[in-house]
């Protein structure tokens, strides 16, 4: 459902890299209203807007709402699909059904968006009706049915003309991540634990320093239990060891606060919260040793939630006095101010990443190793182009994955013949560059390349550099490529079909069995 979205991102606002992002920029402002309406179910009003304020300034959900990805729609579905749950089950809700349809619908939409919530959501959604045992009229369990079939639809027809390759590969990348090496059971809670204390520090302060000594079971040197902690996990143990703290914490809040809870509608909250937490951290635990930011998109709102919960234990245990109300007005403001400060940051250093090469330091939002804008690749792109057009010969061009399928994704919206720069089918007429990180060991990089080119001009584009080289004429084995002729397209990625496609193919497959039953026929005759 993703591709069908951003056709529709692409109608509406444009066919570009940014029309395409648009509808997850704007997904990314409405989960604001929708979470707010969620937490409003159980906090005050004024806990109930702090707590959206945060999400609103968290610079890990800002940075996720700026680009067109699977996984950056999961906040607002997910959402979404809790507060209509929360509403369906609501005995003084008179439109149960329709919220019960909505549920469904907008669960099986984020299913779609990464294989975690494919497997999390429905489990999650199945535990709390099977605990909660609403009742729902059959026109409104039918329709839910129906709208979760329309959904996943596409996916099944295509799963079945392939042969279930994508489930047999969402299968063995599971296997293969769980059992890259072998760890204690022991040893996969207390790295979850820790990933998800950092991931909630990141979240909801936007500091990305924070670490956590490696915690070892059974050491060579015969102890029980050890640690270790390089020299970078020491600068900042101290604030994973509080986020550790802080987790703990929340969990605790969320234990006491269900179980002092008398009201059904709040009691239905703090269930749906624990599921949601506590059935993605059991998922995870296979992957603990092989978490990724992008996993926290699906339970990244739970982090807010328990420091709501901890501040409304906080509330209740000490009364309203001022100084407990000081702590928590300045509680928020200092989560909201270390976002905004790191938000200034990384938007400071991508305004000058198209003409200075700017040190970025480790990033555990969006992994990236140097920033790199839209505009920067564009003129890149028009560079490149440039030099063909003075020449008249194609491009030829290499860089990090991340770079080059951008780079010649844009080339060929501009109509520039391009191709991969490499050492097989090098041609005497062609314009050809490395783009390279500005703060990589260029020379290591060249090494490998000096013997089939010489090493040419380079241009600074900021954090990018663009390297020309010129083929020896040795190394020539033909003078022009002939781009009429199409490749076959070697991709390793999974098959995907359009509807144009499928109806071709099975029109293809009528046809071939048309044939041979004409055949047969004939040989009978």
């Amino acid at each position: 459902m993703f591709y069908y979205l951003e056709y529709l991102s692409a109608r509406l606002f444009g066919g570009t890299p940014a029309g395409m992002a648009t509808l997850s920029m704007l997904l990314s402002v409405a989960l604001l209203p929708v979470f707010f309406l969620l937490v409003r179910r159980y906090f005050t009003l004024s806990l109930s807007l702090s707590l959206t304020f945060l999400v609103a300034v968290s610079e890990f959900f800002v940075m996720y709402g700026r680009f067109a990805w699977n996984p950056n729609l999961l906040p607002f579905f997910v959402v979404f699909g809790w507060y209509s749950l929360l509403r369906a089950v609501d005995h003084e809700e008179s439109h149960k059904g329709r919220w019960f349809v909505l549920s469904i619908a907008s669960l099986a939409l984020a299913m779609q968006f990464h294989f975690l919530a494919f497997v999390s959501l429905p489990i999650i959604a199945g535990l709390f009706l099977l605990i909660r045992r609403p009742r729902f009229s059959l026109r409104a369990w039918f329709g839910a049915l129906g709208i979760g079939l329309l959904v996943f639809f596409p996916m099944v027809l295509n799963e079945w003309e392939t042969g279930f390759a994508n489930s047999r590969a969402f299968v063995s990348a599971v296997t293969e991540k769980s059992t890259k090496k072998d760890y204690l059971l022991i040893e996969k809670g207390i790295k979850e634990f820790s990933e998800q204390a950092l991931a909630g520090l990141v979240i909801t302060t936007g500091f990305e320093g924070a670490t956590f000594p490696k915690i070892v079971i059974g050491t060579k040197e015969g102890d029980a239990i050890g640690w270790a902690c390089d020299a970078r996990c020491d600068l900042g143990k101290w604030y994973g060891v509080g986020a550790v703290l802080m987790l703990a914490l929340g969990l605790l809040a969320l234990f006491v606060l269900w179980y002092r809870e008398t009201v059904r509608k709040h009691t239905d909250f703090l269930l749906l919260l624990f599921l949601w937490f506590g059935v993605t951290f059991i998922l995870y635990l296979p992957l603990a040793y092989d978490m990724a930011p992008r996993f926290f998109l699906l339970s990244g709102p739970t982090y807010f939630i328990l420091i709501g919960l901890i501040l409304t234990l906080l509330l209740q245990y000490f009364g309203r006095t001022r100084l407990i109300h000081t702590l928590c007005v300045l509680t928020v403001l200092s989560l909201a101010v270390s976002n905004l400060v790191s938000l200034r940051e990384r938007f400071t250093e991508l305004s000058l990443a198209g003409t200075v090469a700017v040190d970025s330091p480790p990033d555990r939002i969006l992994k990236e190793r140097i920033r790199v804008t839209y505009a920067q690749q564009m003129a890149i792109v028009q560079f490149l182009e440039s030099r063909s057009m003075e020449r008249g010969y194609p491009v030829y061009m290499w860089s990090e994955p991340q770079y080059r399928r951008a780079l010649k994704y844009l080339l060929e919206k501009e109509g520039v013949e391009n191709a991969v720069l490499g050492f097989d089918g090098i041609y005497a007429e062609g314009v050809y560059y490395l783009v390279l990180r500005t703060q990589s060991d260029l020379e290591d990089a060249l090494k490998k390349y000096r013997t089939s080119y010489e090493v040419g001009e380079t241009t600074s584009f900021g954090t990018l550099v663009a390297i020309e080289l010129f083929p020896k004429p040795e190394a020539i084995q033909k003078v022009r490529q002939d781009f009429s002729v199409v490749k076959p397209n070697d991709s390793q990625g999974l098959p995907r079909y359009t509807w144009r496609e499928f109806f071709e193919r099975r029109s293809a497959i009528h046809d071939e069995s048309d044939a041979e039953d004409e055949a047969s026929l004939d040989e009978e005759q």
